[in-house]
């Protein structure tokens, strides 16, 4: 039953263990040099597509509104954006040998960049990739569709797209891409392992999960191609809350 899901944290492994090995072969080329940025941005445009795109499937725009009000503030409040940033660094470091030489602040953040920080970041590349591999009608859609019916296409055609996503952004940003296969496959495990008990509750609601998880990706998007600065992690609670707002009479 779960094999769709292995199967989609596999191809982010893959993806990002080719970005990272490529990206060497990459930096050393004068040609290939400046292919991972753009091939980032292209991935950039496909996300911002996806996004508007998807953000039009709501059948009612109150609910996504208050969902994105409410699950900002309270992803804001609790800092989820500053939360995966640290448990990225803090995978960092128990990954990363220490050197002895030149390193007397133990304290001081290890990060796998050398040349530049805000490019080559472990955490950011962890969170960009999680969010963009999660975050989606895909991933919830997929799940149902494999718990439900045992129908797996559609996580299947979810992880060639990761897979491409995965190596663009590990090239890009560096070897924490290869984390967001965690999240992952206890993200889409869960629904696919729940779907039956699932399926009733968000059927009703897939439209505005969709749209909200959309303009997610959209935000994702912008600051990708460096537009916008938006902490997008903080916008995830407003991921479920359509769930329960679909249940009161008011909105439907």
């Amino acid at each position: 039953m779960l094999y769709s899901s292995f199967l989609n944290a596999g191809t982010i492994v893959l993806g990002s263990l080719l970005g990272i090995l490529l990206s060497k072969f990459f930096a050393k080329s004068k040609r290939l040099k400046k292919l991972p940025d753009a091939l980032m941005k292209a991935i950039s445009l496909c996300v911002i597509f996806i996004g508007v795109k998807g953000a039009f499937d709501s059948n009612n725009f109150i609910i996504v509104l208050i969902s994105l009000v409410v699950g900002t503030t309270i992803g804001s409040l609790i800092k989820i954006d500053s939360l995966l940033k640290r448990f990225g660094d803090f995978i960092e470091r128990k990954l990363i040998t220490k050197k002895s030489k030149g390193y007397d602040d133990p304290n001081k953040p290890i990060t796998a960049s050398t040349d530049d920080d805000e490019q080559k970041s472990f955490s950011r590349a962890f969170v960009t990739t999680a969010l963009t591999c999660c975050v989606g009608a895909m991933a919830i859609t997929g799940s149902l569709n494999a718990g439900i019916s045992g129908d797996h296409s559609l996580l299947i055609t979810k992880s060639l797209l990761d897979l491409i996503t995965a190596f663009v952004y590990a090239s890009a940003f560096g070897a924490g891409a290869i984390l967001a296969a965690v999240p992952v496959l206890l993200y889409q495990g869960t629904i696919t392992l729940f779907a039956g008990a699932l399926s009733g509750i968000l059927t009703s609601s897939i439209n505005e999960i969709s749209a909200v998880g959309s303009i997610i990706i959209l935000g994702l998007g912008l600051n990708m191609l460096g537009a916008t600065k938006i902490k997008v992690a903080n916008m995830l609670p407003a991921v479920v809350l359509p769930v329960l707002l679909c249940a009161i009479p008011i909105f439907n």
